[in-house]
């Protein structure tokens, strides 16, 4: 009889304890996954049509197109609201910033109210970082107070008073505050993009063993309209090559909108941004954490497009309609790129809406990390879209919108709410007394209104558009800024 068979026969217990011992050394042998870094560039006033991959034929954006062929581009991405204070409040929280806001533009954290992002991660032992346009706050509204160890340029202001150094003086006179801290002895001439790209850079060197979540918030492509000359001069003789249209404006709710993208200061602004991107990229292949690095790029509303003066604009988001400030497709679509490597198929398309709301928890769930349902309350976590999955009863989402601060004078808009819900949307402007409908499947300008031809399914929407104004107490009449001009 064999001789082992024999020893396991008389000693079946030792036979069981050595096996369970090799199971552990071996469990214990195997190194768990290291927790993914994640990059979250927001750059800002940033329209959708502003990235070639999405449209464009006049800005050239060449790192962005190659991290969506790398990874996955949204065709449906909408902020929670076409400006800045509040759209950057629902990205950083999770929350829709109309219940908070009121009747008021602006909204800012609130550490006893609001988790901002940055908060479970560096619970978790990540290293976090916030760089640039911040707009949320100071003191204990502050990134430095919400959960982001380090800290470069944060500022409250909205807008820097011009994009080269010294950034508190304007080159065309006027401005606001000085916006940028930390950077008051920046050496003159230096390009703040550049500046706020190499913070970046140094940060990830000095984190590259991980784990990190960093934030690059662009001051630009926000005006002041200021860019390297060199780079402009190339732009602007690509537009003279151009055919120009009839009419490079068409009437647009309190004013007007722009037709064509012929600003070539701005193009040179988004080649500034792109170049960065592409710096970081290609660092994150040289350090060798590119493939566990996970980068997004969005924007916090769309592109500037639309006046009631004479005010310079920036862009055009055509085919959508109007721009920031607008509850009409131009000024609430935004580009959303991710690449999350092992996750996420090369050069996807995803078309299912999601909503700016839906980043904290999507970070979360990327990361591993344990959703917070009551801090980001107003979002849902895409990230089986990222994984080729489908997204529970994303057929059926309402997504809503409320304007009770309009800009008539300055972008153009008006006291507006919206509402979509697969195919249709809705625009109500209660004090113009008008509503519209669109069905974005086949008319994504919003030129055609169905109120009066499919009444019932304009009647549907407004209900619960009116059923949630009223459950969280939102005004029926705008609120005007001092400095708005009364429409004449």
């Amino acid at each position: 009889m064999n001789p082992l068979y024999i020893f396991v026969m008389r000693f079946p217990s030792l036979l069981i304890l050595t096996s369970i011992l090799l199971a552990t050394v071996c469990i214990q042998g195997q190194e768990s996954p290291p927790k993914p870094n994640i990059l979250f560039i927001l750059v800002d006033d940033f329209g959708q049509q502003d990235v070639g991959i999405y449209g464009s034929s006049l800005y050239e954006t060449p790192n962005m197109d190659r991290l969506a062929k790398d990874g996955a581009m949204f065709t449906d991405a909408y902020v929670a609201y076409p400006r800045c204070v509040p759209s950057r409040f629902a990205i950083f929280t999770g929350k829709h910033p109309a219940q908070y806001q009121r009747d008021r533009d602006s909204v800012h954290v609130e550490p006893e109210r609001d988790t901002a992002v940055g908060k479970p991660f560096q619970d978790a032992g990540y290293k976090t970082f916030y760089c640039g346009k911040w707009h949320l706050g100071s003191g204990d509204s502050h990134p430095s107070m919400l959960g982001f160890g380090t800290t470069v340029a944060a500022g409250e202001a909205g807008a820097t008073r011009s994009q080269f150094a010294p950034y508190d003086v304007s080159k065309k006179g006027g401005g606001e505050k000085a916006a940028v801290p930390d950077l008051e002895n920046a050496p003159e001439g230096e390009y703040l993009t550049d500046r706020l790209t190499e913070e970046t850079i140094k940060f990830i060197q000095t984190n590259k063993s991980g784990p990190f979540f960093a934030v690059l918030a662009h001051y630009a492509v926000h005006t002041p309209i200021e860019a390297k000359k060199h780079i402009t001069k190339r732009y602007q003789d690509k537009i003279d090559g151009q055919a120009v249209p009839a009419a490079l404006y068409e009437e647009e709710s309190a004013g007007e909108n722009l037709l064509v993208q012929n600003n070539a200061t701005y193009a040179s602004m988004v080649e500034s941004v792109d170049k960065g991107i592409g710096r970081i990229l290609r660092l994150l292949d040289r350090l060798e954490i590119a493939d566990n690095t996970i980068v997004v790029i969005a924007s916090d509303h769309g592109g500037l497009s639309a006046r009631g003066s004479n005010r310079e604009v920036a862009t055009s988001n055509r085919p959508f309609r109007a721009g920031k400030g607008h509850l009409y497709e131009g000024g609430l679509r935004i580009p959303l790129i991710v690449r999350w490597p092992g996750h996420t198929k090369a050069d996807s398309k995803i078309e299912t809406p999601v909503i700016t709301t839906d980043l904290f928890p999507t970070f979360l769930e990327m990361a591993g990390l344990p959703l917070l349902p009551e801090a980001h309350k107003d979002g849902i976590s895409f990230a089986p879209l990222l994984k080729g999955e489908k997204l529970k009863g994303s057929n059926q989402r309402l997504f809503l919108w409320h304007n009770p601060a309009p800009r008539p004078s300055s972008t153009a808009d008006l006291f507006s709410s919206a509402a979509r819900q697969g195919n249709y949307k809705l625009v109500e402007f209660p004090t113009e007394n008008r509503v519209e409908l669109y069905d974005l499947s086949k008319d994504i300008r919003e030129s055609n209104n169905l109120a009066e031809e499919q009444k019932e399914e304009a009647d549907r929407l407004l209900s619960a558009l009116n059923e949630w104004k009223d459950s969280i107490g939102l005004p029926n009449q705008p609120r005007m800024r001092k400095k708005e001009q009364k429409r004449k």
